[in-house]
């Protein structure tokens, strides 16, 4: 894909900060350190939460994302987050590996995803909570395709609209089956249309060894810390602070098969009394270098039983498939 402009200029410095937090609040405790870069995050040099455990840094490539982090446009920390099982996996209610590592970065994170969800979920979502004011977006939606290039798209395409110039990273997805070649072409011309859209490419993170259970789909314990990762380091550190773990109101992951889903309260981050302290400062949004982490673990294959919804618009065909994938 190629190199789209800068899509503005502004920044934050950013303040090191503990590895993990799984509790819903920022805590408390003293940080130290500085980054230089402003606005970029380095791979293992970084100091804080978005820097993997060490006994999963050796392998696994993170590559550079195209566009902004997401602290470094954002008017302030307000972040929703919408996705499918793959994002439903790092929430509250199994690991927290996403609050745990956004909040010490000062985001105020609502993650709304359920398993087994089509891209039409996206706008039940906004339906429900975008009048709510949100700074920045991260949507995970594509998983679970109908068959419709065009549906897809055009669904994405209303999402971003109603986020208008909002700060959104995409994620991508793993290509488990051929048809999700199609909707990571779309998520990518996605991000070279809407100037305020970033891709983070979940599906060459997801490449490497350890990160996907056996279904190809759904990543392992080890692999859900890669995935938060990978986002806290799209997000970067808020531009305020502090953070918090906000409450949620889709959280019916039944449209897959119970195996599918992390055990509850299945944390694999530690715990820390570490919070970030963010200053804002302005400079030029840069892109985040590529780097590397390594996993080792695998989970068993699961098969998963939720049928697409509905065609969208009686005018747009869909081949709908026997079963949703996450």
């Amino acid at each position: 894909m190629t190199k789209r402009p800068v899509m503005l200029a502004a920044t934050v410095a950013l303040a090191s900060v503990a590895l993990v937090l799984p509790s819903c609040g920022g805590g408390s405790g003293n940080t130290s350190g500085t980054l230089d870069g402003v606005g970029r995050i380095p791979g293992n040099d970084f100091v804080g939460v978005a820097t993997l455990p060490p006994d999963i840094a050796s392998d696994v490539s993170i590559p550079e994302i195209d566009g902004a982090v997401l602290g470094a446009v954002a008017k302030g920390n307000r972040l929703l987050m919408i996705g499918d099982s793959i994002l439903s996996s790092i929430a509250k209610r199994y690991g927290n590996e996403a609050c745990g590592l956004l909040v010490p970065q000062g985001w105020n994170v609502a993650l709304e995803a359920e398993a087994g969800q089509f891209v039409e979920f996206g706008l039940d979502v906004l339906e429900k909570r975008w009048n709510e004011g949100w700074d920045a977006v991260l949507i995970e939606l594509g998983t679970n395709y109908a068959g419709s290039k065009d549906r897809y798209r055009e669904t994405m395409a209303k999402i971003l609209d109603r986020i208008g110039d909002t700060p959104v990273v995409l994620v991508n997805t793993t290509v488990f089956r051929a048809p999700q070649k199609e909707v990571n072409a779309v998520v990518d011309e996605l991000v070279e249309r809407y100037p305020y859209a970033t891709l983070l490419d979940w599906t060459a993170i997801s490449k490497s060894p350890g990160v996907l259970s056996g279904d190809r789909i759904h990543p392992t314990p080890k692999g859900r810390v890669v995935l938060a990762t990978a986002i806290a380091r799209a997000a970067g550190v808020a531009p305020s602070s502090p953070g918090d773990c906000m409450k949620v109101y889709f959280q019916d992951d039944s449209r897959v098969l119970p195996d599918v889903m992390p055990g509850k309260d299945d944390t694999t981050v530690p715990p820390t009394s570490e919070k970030v302290d963010t200053t804002v400062a302005a400079a030029e949004s840069t892109t985040i270098p590529a780097t590397t982490v390594a996993v080792q673990t695998t989970l068993a294959p699961a098969t998963t039983v939720a049928a697409p919804p509905p065609t969208a618009s009686p005018t747009t065909a869909a081949v709908a498939p026997s079963s949703s994938a996450g």
